[in-house]
């Protein structure tokens, strides 16, 4: 008999863990399918209501401005108060309720106005949600990466799924699909702990300290060019896959394709990240990245862009698998939500706004192609920063 009892705590813990991986998962998978449903897509529905190729890039600007000026906003708040999961459930909401908005418009003017506010919710998710991931992760001596993985399966099976329903009802199937996954990703929340460490004294104090660790300025200065680069793909590749010879329905299985090579490799990584540790990581995550935009760059034919899906592996996958995890390693943890809002402000906030708007310069002056050599120069300026952490004088860690 005591042995029987001694052992229902750890039962209970057990289940208790595993019900937390479940839920995390589930969001996860959730909200990447909106996110699948709405980035690599939504360039059909801008072209659809007839904006030029130089509009398209300022409305694709919109979400990064809003990032820098809310993202960290919102990680304060969460870091202040340790309030993580009612932000996360309210920005899911109202997310969801602000696209299904895009239904009832077509012009540009009320389209910015639309794009701003789904941005100001949007743009917390991302962070908040991997912040709770990496919590379960520390706690449970796991790999973020593990996690993350769910991401890319929702991702992926989005971008076909929602390319089907734009086939055979139109571009305003994007926002339906993308405000079914949010409300669907809020009943996970329920499952997951809200643990973590609260801050303490002014939260400005806190932003100082940040900026003072040389080794997390370099990461975002990396983030804002590799990471920029990365997040304005996704809104260029429809117009790139379709000029070098592909069909609107190629694009949606490129994103399968893509997306789907994800999540084996993000398992991969953690492989990886034990043998070779994060910065050599995200340094070949960066480095083949940049290959492959300077490849792209170079026209080549559709069906060895599908051949080579797994670039988007072994790029993509590894540097969100590793990202992520050597934010919270490199930053106090009672500004985790805080140091990851102000990563994803560098990268998909100020680097996806330069990245989209000279991308669209670029592309009506010069066409797609020298827009993807762009990107490509763009990424090896962001490989210098993380040199500089593995082999310069920022190597050591904290």
């Amino acid at each position: 008999m005591p042995e029987v009892s001694e052992d229902l705590p750890r039962r209970k813990g057990r289940s208790d863990a595993a019900r937390a991986y479940f839920a995390i998962s589930g969001l996860f998978l959730f909200i990447y399918y909106g996110m699948g449903a709405y980035y690599p897509l939504i360039t059909q529905y801008y072209q659809a209501i007839h904006l030029t190729g130089t509009q398209i890039g300022a409305v694709s600007a919109i979400t990064p401005i809003v990032s820098i000026l809310v993202q960290p906003l919102w990680g304060m708040i969460c870091d202040r108060y340790q309030i993580r999961k009612p932000v996360l459930l309210l920005t899911l909401l109202a997310a969801a309720a602000s696209s299904l908005l895009f239904t009832l418009v077509s012009d540009y003017a009320w389209v910015v106005v639309l794009v701003m506010l789904l941005s100001l919710f949007q743009c917390a998710l991302v962070p908040i949600s991997d912040s709770l991931a990496l919590t379960y992760a520390i706690k449970e001596k796991m790999q973020f990466g593990n996690l993350r993985l769910w991401g890319a399966v929702g991702f992926a099976v989005a971008v076909f799924c929602t390319g089907l329903g734009v086939q055979k009802w139109g571009p305003n199937a994007i926002f339906f699909f993308y405000a079914a996954a949010l409300l669907l990703a809020s009943c996970f929340l329920r499952g997951i702990p809200e643990e973590g460490t609260q801050m303490s004294g002014n939260v400005f104090r806190g932003l100082r300290k940040l900026f003072r660790l040389p080794r997390f300025v370099l990461f975002l200065l990396s983030s804002f060019f590799i990471f920029g680069a990365i997040n304005a793909n996704n809104v260029w590749f429809a117009v790139y896959y379709q000029e070098i010879g592909g069909t609107v329905a190629g694009v949606g299985l490129a994103f399968l394709l893509f997306a789907g090579s994800e999540a084996p490799l993000m398992k991969l990584s953690t492989y990886f990240i034990r043998r070779f540790g994060l910065e050599l990581t995200i340094l070949l995550a960066g480095s083949v990245s940049a290959l492959r935009w300077f490849w792209y760059g170079t026209a080549p034919s559709t069906t060895m862009v599908i051949a080579l899906f797994f670039l988007q592996g072994l790029s993509v996958g590894f540097y969100l698998a590793s990202a992520a995890q050597y934010v919270r390693e490199n930053t106090p943890d009672s500004l985790q939500v805080t140091a990851l809002a102000i990563f994803n402000s560098a990268g998909h906030g100020l680097g996806s706004m330069t990245c989209n708007l000279l991308g669209g310069v670029i592309m009506d002056h010069a066409g797609i192609l020298a827009t993807y050599f762009f990107f490509g120069g763009a990424t090896v300026l962001g490989l210098i920063p993380l040199m500089l952490i593995r082999f310069g004088p920022f190597r050591s860690s904290r």
